[in-house]
């Protein structure tokens, strides 16, 4: 850890910024954190810790911060590693002029001997895509709101990221607004890629194999099946049942024990199964279909957001 009286005259760290400890770690802001109060402290920001909200990987909680211009914010705290939400924050900050992207107000890490990674974004009242599928009432207003998540998750891929991580809990509903957060498992295409990631019945099959259908490393089309499958799920209020929609993602990743299908044996699935959003619109279920399909025949974001916007 960092402390203002171990770091050597020759350290990079800005000797002013030590005397107000304002000093960093890794180029991050460091913060005090008083656990009695629950107050975190940085530069000319105070923290105040409220409401619990969950707990898992990260702590997630409301609070306020004196210098935000909205009275609740969110913050989410790591557990564990503790360069993930950091490593997360960044590349989230990295596309928040993407309107369909939840911004960051700011990342720091706590002073502490386990310097915890903290990251503070604006507060979303209505909270998940998952817990609003109800506000879809028809399927204009599921493609009008799907085509926001092409738009973020095109975005991203426009700064070299791959979020691996792409699911309804992963998209906020501010106001009419979708907005993509929670960027702890994503990376830049420039770095290593983990494979261990992912969430069943989102994931795509090559994360799993480790490898795409032509034997190379996998790259954004990973993203393309999850939002594919993210729409099916807004489609259908069927797969919004955790074992159907299992069933339908094991049924397109190896039919018939045979991995990697076709763009026509994946219509060829989604067809047989009679739902409605396809009825009469066989350009969509193709549009789909080869969005689910073998990586070498799957479109990127980018070309599946032009493609939807053609049928849709």
């Amino acid at each position: 850890m960092l402390l203002a009286s171990t770091i050597p005259e020759s350290s990079s760290v800005h000797r002013t910024s030590l005397r107000l400890g304002l000093y960093t770690r890794d180029g991050v802001t460091l913060a005090e954190y008083d656990s009695n109060l629950k107050k975190l402290t940085w530069t000319c920001n105070t923290l105040i810790l409220g409401e619990q909200i969950d707990i898992g990987a990260s702590v997630i909680n409301k609070a306020s911060l004196d210098t935000y211009d909205a009275p609740t914010v969110v913050t989410k705290r790591s557990r564990g590693e503790k360069f993930q939400v950091i490593y997360g924050a960044t590349l989230q900050k990295k596309c928040g002029s993407n309107e369909n992207v939840l911004p960051v107000i700011d990342y720091v890490f706590e002073k502490s001997a386990r310097p915890y990674g903290w990251l503070i974004m604006p507060y979303v009242e209505a909270g998940s895509l998952e817990k609003n599928f109800g506000s879809y009432v028809d399927q204009n207003s599921v493609n009008t709101a799907f085509k926001q998540i092409l738009n973020a998750v095109a975005g991203v891929q426009s700064q070299g990221i791959i979020h691996r991580d792409l699911k309804p809990e992963n998209f906020l509903k501010d106001g009419d607004t979708l907005k993509l957060m929670d960027f702890d498992q994503a990376r830049e295409t420039t770095s290593s890629l983990q494979f261990d990631v992912g969430t069943p019945s989102y994931i795509a099959p090559e994360i799993i194999v480790m490898k795409t259908d032509t034997g190379l490393e996998y790259d954004y089309k990973v993203d393309t099946f999850s939002i594919a499958m993210t729409f099916m799920v807004m489609s259908v209020p069927d797969l919004q049942d955790a074992t159907n929609r299992f069933q339908l993602w094991k049924d397109l990743i190896e039919p018939e024990g045979k991995l990697w299908p076709s763009a026509e044996d994946v219509a060829g699935i989604l067809k047989a199964r009679n739902y409605a959003v396809f009825s009469g619109n066989d350009d969509l279920l193709n549009v789909i279909a080869k969005a689910m399909c073998k990586p070498s025949e799957r479109y990127d974001p980018q070309g599946f957001k032009s493609a939807f916007d053609e049928v849709a």
